[in-house]
């Protein structure tokens, strides 16, 4: 008996121990995004597991990169259409410097503009049915994916995979929070694209609830769309509206610590700063940045992500940089400018212009003093980290609601886009930043805490990932209270009883003291 019982440990361990099959559907569209699931990627890679890759090309500019370690990546070419739109990419970059990304009105026009890429990538990926029989046959364990896209929702229908986990690779999605029943609580918690902190007016609490609403449809609508293209070419029943709430685990780039505190579900996993790199030996600066950060004792390191380039920016904000730049020449300006043929610095020998930087490097260093940046999760996440004083200027999506997060700590300021054109204001502010003790000081709290969390992020991932793999869909949970209606949410029914019961002790009372009052009067009358 005690043999027959160890065998059956050794069975379990051994089993337990095997690799999984894990697909991961990752459109090559967005720095921010393919980092994150490249890093999902690699992280359960570096675990033992079996990663395969299904890469439809958006973004072909991308794909430099975006390597990763697992060698099983399936690549579908973009669309011809998808090409055309890309080329004209330059436009939409160059927009995002001058209108209100929080107008209910950008909003639609970024979510029809979206289906225009995803939409027509999404249907070329349903038509290959040849590598799609492929990938059914491989029976994989699990699937990953973000939702951002639905295609991906679709595909593993499809692919009759038996379980699923999600990635957002931002704090939130509202269209999620949405479909999960997640208590989005508009009057304290900051939606996806709102430019608010939690301490918000009268005003502020409408335009955040307003800008959840519309936040939603951005991607909702997509995914909607996508699901209808699916019904036509795979013939599946079933949309992301049902698919994608019996996500085993929602993995959340956010850390609570560093977020505004909001209401969430034991499904909702925060796994916020993975992609960031703290190891010391992986660091390491080439010797050029390293004889530029040696000039002066200041550094202030500029860049506004990948989307809203410094190229592409009004020539007022640009004169307006360059202003401060040349009042300030104690200090050393690396700016990422992305055209390699301008040098718009040419006469400031304080100002290094490049089309590239090895941002996550430049912060890790002591010697860089402030960083000026859009407030994209991943440049928080890394500023976060490192400790480092920061100004931020959102430009749209998320970032408006990261910068506030980020202020809320004491170590950044936040300017909007507009004030570029406000030279009094960006010197003042960025002099503060840098000569105020106190920034620099809440920046290395931060950081302290962060980086002594009682969890690891990547240690996270793993152990769900292989819990999911492992025992499958999870409906346990499941929040009931995303299948209710909303008279049982919010309890009208029982409200409405209520109310009926009061009013109708309220008439019998009033009933009641009228009869008395009348019979009193009467028998006076008698008496009389």
């Amino acid at each position: 008996m005690n043999l027959v019982t160890t065998f059956v440990f050794i069975f379990k361990l051994l089993n337990a121990a095997l690799p999984y099959k894990i697909l991961i559907y990752s459109n090559l569209y967005g720095h921010s995004h393919i980092k994150v699931l490249n890093t999902v990627a690699d992280t359960l890679t570096d675990a033992g597991h079996n990663v395969t890759i299904f890469r439809p090309i958006i973004e072909s500019s991308q794909l430099d990169k975006s390597s990763v370690k697992t060698k099983n990546v399936i690549y579908i070419e973009p669309d011809e259409e998808v090409v055309e739109k890309m080329s004209k990419i330059d436009q939409f970059s160059g927009s995002l410097w001058t209108f209100d990304s929080t107008h209910p009105s950008a909003m639609i026009a970024k979510s029809n503009a979206l289906v225009g890429f995803f939409g027509t990538q999404c249907k070329k990926v349903m038509r290959q049915q040849k590598i799609l029989d492929q990938l059914r046959d491989e029976n994989f364990d699990l699937a990953i994916t973000e939702p951002v896209d639905g295609c991906a929702y679709a595909i593993f229908e499809y692919l009759k995979i038996r379980d699923h986990v999600t990635v957002l690779s931002c704090v939130r999605f509202d269209h999620v929070s949405d479909i999960l029943g997640q208590p989005i609580a508009p009057s304290y918690v900051p939606g996806t694209q709102s430019f608010f902190n939690d301490r918000m007016t009268m005003k502020e609490r409408l335009l955040n609830f307003i800008q959840f609403y519309y936040g939603r449809f951005t991607f909702a609508n997509i995914l909607d769309q996508e699901y209808e293209m699916a019904k036509d070419i795979l013939g599946i029943q079933r949309s992301w509206r049902e698919v994608l709430p019996e996500a085993s685990f929602i993995f959340s780039n956010h850390i609570p610590v560093l977020d505004f505190p909001s209401p969430t579900f034991d499904k909702i996993i925060p796994i916020g700063g993975f992609t960031v790199k703290t190891n010391e030996k992986s660091l390491k600066i080439d010797k050029k940045w390293d004889a530029i950060l040696n000039i002066r004792k200041k550094n202030v390191l500029i860049s506004f992500g990948s989307n809203a380039k410094s190229k592409d920016m009004p020539e007022e904000y640009k004169k307006t940089l360059l202003r401060v730049f040349s009042s300030m020449p104690d200090t050393t300006f690396i700016w990422k400018y992305e055209d390699p043929n301008v040098n718009i610095a040419k006469n400031l020998d304080n100002v290094f212009i490049s089309s590239w930087l090895p941002q996550n490097e430049l912060l890790a260093d002591s010697r860089v003093t402030v960083f000026v940046t859009h407030g994209g999760l991943a440049s928080v996440m890394e500023l976060a980290l490192m400790g480092k004083p920061a100004i931020m200027i959102p430009i749209f999506a998320d970032q408006g609601r990261n910068a506030q997060m980020l202020k809320r700590h004491g170590g950044a300021a936040v300017l909007q886009k507009t004030d570029l054109s406000n030279f009094d204001l960006v010197r003042d502010t960025l002099n503060d930043v840098l000569t105020k003790p106190s920034y620099k000081l809440n920046a290395k709290k931060l950081a302290e805490m962060l980086n002594n969390q009682p969890t690891n992020a990547k240690e996270v991932l793993v152990k769900h990932v292989e819990f999911a793999a492992r025992f499958g869909k999870l409906p346990m949970l499941d929040n009931y209270g995303r299948h209710q209606n909303i008279v049982e949410y919010y309890f009208i029914d029982i409200l409405t009883i209520i109310l009926s019961v009061l009013i109708s002790v309220f008439y019998i009372f009033v009933r009641l003291l009228r009869f008395m009052l009348s019979r009193n009067r009467s028998t006076k009358d008698k008496r009389v």
